[in-house]
C-alpha cells in the first residue's frame, strides 16, 4: 500500500518503508526520518521553485511534474511492485495551498503499475 506524508511530519509515524522524495535532503529533516531517498522522483528544483514563488499555479505545476515523472517509468513500476509487498510511505514536499504534491506522485505510481513479469503467459 502507498501512503503519503510530508517532510513537515519529519518521517514520524506509520509502519512501512519511508521513502523521502525531494530534490535535496531537507535541512531540518532527521536522518532517522527516512529509510530511503529518491531525488529522481521529486519535482525538479526549477519546477518546484516556480511553484513556491507563485510563478505558476498548482495545475500547471501538476501537469509539468507529471511530465517529468513520465520519464521515470521504471522507478515508478518498482515502487508499485514494492507497495504490493509492503507499505511504502512517500515523504514529499509540503502541500501547497491545500493541494498535495505527493498525490501527483502516488497517481503516477498507480498508473505505471508493477513491471510486467517476463516468461509468464
Amino acid at each position: 500500500m502507498l501512503k503519503i506524508q510530508t517532510i513537515e511530519d519529519g518521517g514520524k509515524g506509520g509502519d512501512g518503508y519511508r521513502l523521502l522524495v525531494t530534490a535535496e535532503w531537507p535541512v531540518r529533516f532527521p536522518e532517522s526520518g527516512a529509510d530511503g531517498f529518491n531525488p529522481k522522483l521529486a519535482p525538479s528544483p526549477a519546477l518546484y521553485e516556480e511553484l513556491k514563488s507563485h510563478k505558476i499555479g498548482f495545475e500547471p505545476f501538476a501537469l509539468k511534474y507529471a511530465q517529468e515523472l513520465a520519464g521515470q517509468k521504471e522507478r515508478l513500476q518498482k515502487l508499485s511492485k514494492q507497495a504490493k509487498d509492503f507499505d511504502v510511505i512517500l515523504i514529499t514536499y509540503p502541500d501547497f495551498e491545500g493541494r498535495s504534491i505527493g498525490q501527483i506522485l502516488l497517481d503516477a505510481i498507480t498508473q505505471a503499475g508493477p513491471p510486467a513479469e517476463s516468461g509468464k503467459p
